[in-house]
Order: structure tokens, then sequence, then C-alpha cells
């Protein structure tokens, strides 16, 4: 299963969450009153580093259960977020904003869905035994507390969100008050690396390279750079509620921007520097951050670019290798992939809002091809910006008369008798899934061509490497790869271009 190779420990990080501070300074506090009682024995009462220690080397670690004697009030927090739940109240997504929805429904370009197929998805689960929809959401004790908190590196999930047997619990249970008991990046990227279908295949800016990176690939997680946590960014709102995107669920925590570290306004942080003129007269405004400070993603590790579900159910021997990044090109279960490293972002106008694909709500479509999540805005918004995206394609099941972008039952025999991966009958594990899901499936179904955008956040370069250093300005023009008519223009306006629709603002060449 998942292997990383965890960097040295560097003490506590620069953000001590305000608990924390409290669990290690307040029984100090406490004991220095005159005729206090003793204090119980508990993380709140001393080191609780030296505290877990202690507990799980006298005794052993007996799951959930163990934790919750200490931490129940946190583990009520942990019921209620998105983390757990893998759903939550719309805000930032076309059409269901005030509805519930989240990972469990959205459709993707990788393994598709969660519905039926929840054994194998829940491996990425912060809990235990989500097998199918009589999981219990409301019991603490199927909160998986190991997942985030480890600090040993060593602990991974098997079959249906369990531990994998060959973890050493107790190990791991000693571990949890290192580093101030804050996740690890190797905690957050064990999941957030390895989804959909293996090392840095979904996002391409999420590897495990970045466990121990340098800032030659990121500048913030670089171990000779910021060597910056995740929980640096994606900060907590105290009740386990984590910053983060909306493309996937809800944003419950505190998600630092560019602009919270790095102050001043686009002029001041590049006056002095060989962009400053790239942004004089008010050009390039309308520019993310991100657009020129991620150039490439992929860096370390190659990722796909593209997944066709059509190919699957063949045997082929040998497995054929792609020769530039050395990743197999074809399984049997999931079809044919196409990899690339450094890949260059593409570029889209975003308002905020996304539009996404959802089970039951959204999933039908008789587009070619069918966009299963895209931002929305476009120029003429005078709000929306230009992001760069990870561009994925491929193809998937849709019902061949109702154009419904169906849910296979891939895995298990727990919610369906025809998982595909088991008898590779396309119908049946199409039959089972829309029994599952609710979705309607009416016997035929047809591969259509699928896209998808996902935000590009991580592997920020150093400045020499950033897009437009030295005043490069064919980093992005003059042949360089551009959707210029996704942007509006006709064509390169350093080349001619002209806006499809006459609307004057500042835009790098108005």
């Amino acid at each position: 299963m998942r292997s990383f190779n965890r960097p040295a420990f560097h003490g506590f990080r620069r953000r001590t969450p305000l608990k924390i501070l409290l669990l290690l300074i307040l029984p100090v506090a406490l004991s220095s009153l005159v005729g206090a009682a003793p204090v119980q024995d508990t993380p709140m009462a001393r080191d609780p580093a030296q505290f877990h220690m202690d507990r799980f080397t006298n005794n052993p670690y007996t799951g959930t259960a163990s934790c919750l004697e200490c931490h129940l009030a946190e583990a009520q927090d942990v019921l209620q977020t998105a983390h757990f739940k893998w759903s939550g109240t719309m805000t930032q997504v076309d059409g269901v904003e005030g509805e519930i929805h989240g990972k469990r429904d959205l459709l993707n370009s990788f393994l598709i869905g969660v519905g039926s197929n929840e054994g194998s998805c829940s491996q990425c689960h912060i809990g235990y035994g989500y097998v199918d929809d009589t999981f219990d959401f409301t019991n603490p004790e199927n909160i998986d507390c190991l997942v985030c908190h480890d600090q040993t590196g060593t602990y991974f999930k098997g079959e249906d969100g369990l531990p994998d047997p060959g973890v050493d619990l107790n190990a791991v249970a000693r571990s949890v008050g290192l580093n101030g008991g804050l996740p690890s990046r190797q905690a957050c990227l064990s999941c957030h690396a390895e989804t959909g279908g293996g090392d840095n295949a979904k996002h391409g800016d999420l590897s495990s390279d970045l466990v121990s990176t340098t800032k030659s690939f990121d500048v913030h997680m670089g171990l000779d750079g910021q060597d910056m946590l995740c929980v640096d960014c994606h900060g907590s709102n105290n009740d386990h509620g984590i910053g983060g995107m909306s493309l996937h669920s809800v944003n419950e925590g505190a998600m630092s921007q560019c602009v919270d570290c790095h102050e001043g306004g686009v002029t001041v942080i590049h006056d002095g520097t060989t962009a400053a003129t790239l942004f004089s007269a008010g050009r390039h405004r309308r520019l993310d951050c991100r657009v020129c400070h991620i150039p490439q993603i992929a860096k370390a590790v190659s990722t796909m670019v593209t997944w066709n579900w059509a190919d699957a159910g063949q045997d082929i021997d040998p497995i054929p290798v792609d020769p530039v990044t050395g990743r197999e090109t074809y399984d049997k279960n999931l079809g044919s992939f196409v990899w690339q490293s450094n890949v260059r972002p593409t570029l889209r106008y975003s308002n905020g809002m996304w539009q996404r694909m959802i089970v039951g709500s959204s999933d039908r479509s008789n587009a070619d091809p069918i966009s299963l999540a895209a931002p929305m805005g476009n120029y003429t918004e005078l709000d929306a910006m230009i992001f760069p995206y990870k561009k994925m394609t491929g193809n998937q099941p849709v019902d061949e008369m109702n154009n419904t972008v169906l849910v296979p039952h891939l895995h298990g025999l727990a919610n369906g008798d025809n998982p595909y991966w088991m008898f590779y009958d396309w119908s049946l594990a199409l039959q089972d899934g829309a029994a599952y899901t609710g979705q309607t499936y009416t016997g035929s179904h047809r591969f259509a061509d699928t896209t998808m955008l996902l935000s590009v956040n991580h592997e920020i370069a150093p400045p020499a490497d950033a897009l437009g250093h030295n005043a490069r300005c064919n980093d992005c023009h003059s042949g360089a790869p551009v959707d210029w008519q996704a942007l509006g223009w006709s064509a390169d306006p350093m080349a001619g271009g002209t806006r499809v629709t006459e609307v004057v603002f500042f835009d790098g060449f108005e």
C-alpha cells in the first residue's frame, strides 16, 4: 500500500494553535494556585507528547474508545465536519446553494463516484467501517483519529477504511502528541496524494514528494525553504473544521490566501523585481498569483491527464509502461491512462462559483465532451480572475437513452451482486450502481468523452522560475500554450487578437 519517506521532526511549528498552547500552559498555572487540588492525569494536565507516550506504553490502544476517554468533545466536533461526513452545505456550486452535497454524490473523471463503492473509497475516509449507506455518521467511535494525528509515518488504512493489519497501533497512539498533535504533511498526503488512482494521479500538484521535498519543487513545503505544514495554510476553525477549496465540498476553516502573508498588493510586492513592468499601467491585474508562480505541476511525480474507462476489462500482457514517466498505462479494472510530467496548467476565469455534476441532481448531459467540473465566470465579469487548473480528460459510462453519467458498482459484494472488478460486465455493474444511487439506467450505455478542471494550488516555484521573470513576455505570449479563446480573445493579443465582445477594463492589453 502507501509508503512514504518521512522527513525529520523539526519541533513545534510557527503557528501553534491556541487550544494546544492552553493545554500546555493551563495545568502549570492551575498547579501554582494555593490549595489547588491535584490535577487529573490527562493530556490537559501535562505535556501531551509525554502523556500519550506513557499512556500507550502502559496501556493497550483499544481503538477510538481510547481517545474518547479524554477527547469526547473533540470527537463531537469531528462528527460535524465535511472531512468526516463527506458532505456539507454547498455555497459555491451553482444551482445547489444551501443544499447538502459533497464527495458522497459528486461525479468525477477518476473513480467516477462513491455510491456502492464505499468499501474501496473509505480507505481515504477519516472513519472506520464506512462500507455502505447504513454507516452511522453520529457515532464518535467510528472516527479514525490516528489517520490524521499519526506522527510515526507508519499508519495506513486498508479495506473498509480499517487500519492495515500490519500497523503497530500502540506505536502510532504513543506518537500522536508529538509536534503539538498537528497533522504532518505525510498524514495529509497519505490520502490527498494517493486519491483517484495512485500517487499524484488526481490533483497533479499533490504528490508524495511533498513529504520531503526541496524549495525548487515547492517554496513553502521544501525542507530547505519554509518547511510549512499543510495546516499552516489550511487552518482549523478550532472545531476540527479544515480550511479548503469548495470544489469538492465546503470550506470549514481558515483558508489562507497569498495576500495573508504577502501583503501590499501586486505592485508593491513586485516593486524592484524584474517582473515590475508587467504590472505597470494596470496590466495583468486579472491574474491570480498562482498563474505565474505555478508554471508547471507534476514536477517530481507525474500526473494522470487522461483516463479511458472504455478500455477496461481486457487481458493485456505485458502491461504497457509509459517510457517517459515509467508508469503503467493500462489496468484491467480501470482502463487505459495517459501520464505526463511538468504539466502546464490550463487557464480559466473564475468568479468563485463552480459547475459540478451531482448524482440525482445534475447528472445528465448530451454535450460532447461532458464537463464534470469547471469554474464559472468570464472576462465580462469584473470580479472574475484568471486561475490555473489541471485539465483532466477521458471517457466513462453514460446511459444511451437519457444521457445520465452513471456510477458503476466497482468494488465488493456489500452493495450489489455484480461488481465490475469481479465480473467485468458493464451492464450488470451499472444496474447495481443505479439501484444503489437511485439513478435511472435504461439497460443500454455508451462511453462518452468527459472533461474535468481541478484547481491548482501547490508546487509554488521559486521566483526565478515564475512566468514573466526577467519580463519574459514569451512565457505566455508568442506561441505559448494558452487557450486565448477560453479567456475571451480571438487570438493572442500580442499577435493581433481582439476581444470577442467589446468590454473595457484593465486586462493586460486594454
